[in-house]
């Protein structure tokens, strides 16, 4: 008797804690949103955003509802990095950050993205907006990292021709500043 009174104590502890173990699983992943629910999320954000700068919306507000969509496009990411939307998701981060002028961080998610999607859709504008950010606002200029986005835009077989022309002349006066390369004559003009 006291054998069965002891299986039966003892089964029914494994139930209790088998139990409690599955359902707390099942919690887990019912909390976990899915790619639907996080892209709904998103465009909300997005949408709230358009409507906020046409109402010309103070900086603060701007800047939080910002930081919310950027909580969002990280979310999904985090939990989808091998999906094809989390790169549209680190680009629009890079882009937000660079408006918030965060230009560090904006260098750092587009560094992410040509890490982790190399094949993205949109991926010479990352590396053109992180060479901008580099060449316009981060003290000191860093003329090897600008370097070496120019050379990921040389190699890029399908980058037009016209753009790899202005990046050779560019790189060859990478000691200036875009403002003072900008003023540079051009071949054949006069020099003002």
């Amino acid at each position: 008797m006291k054998k069965i009174l002891a299986y039966c104590i003892l089964l029914t502890i494994v139930y209790v804690f088998v139990g409690c173990n599955s359902s707390g699983k099942k919690t887990a992943d019912a909390n976990n949103p899915t790619r639907e629910e996080l892209k709904v999320a998103i465009k909300q954000m997005e949408d709230s955003l358009v409507a906020l700068s046409s109402y010309k919306s103070s900086g603060a507000t701007m800047s939080l509802s910002q930081q919310e969509l950027i909580n969002r496009l990280t979310t999904y990411y985090r939990f989808y990095p091998e999906d094809p939307f989390s790169a549209e998701c680190l680009f629009k981060v890079q882009m937000l950050y660079a408006n918030l002028n965060a230009h560090r961080k904006s260098i750092a998610y587009g560094d992410t993205v040509l890490m982790k999607f190399p094949n993205y859709k949109n991926i010479n504008l990352v590396i053109e907006s992180n060479i901008a950010t580099l060449d316009v606002f981060i003290e000191p200029r860093d003329t090897a990292a600008i370097r070496k986005y120019y050379n990921m835009l040389l190699s890029d077989s399908n980058y037009p021709s016209v753009k790899k022309i202005e990046i050779k002349r560019r790189l060859s006066h990478l000691n200036l500043t875009i403002f003072e390369y900008a003023n540079l004559p051009k071949k054949g003009q006069a020099k003002k």
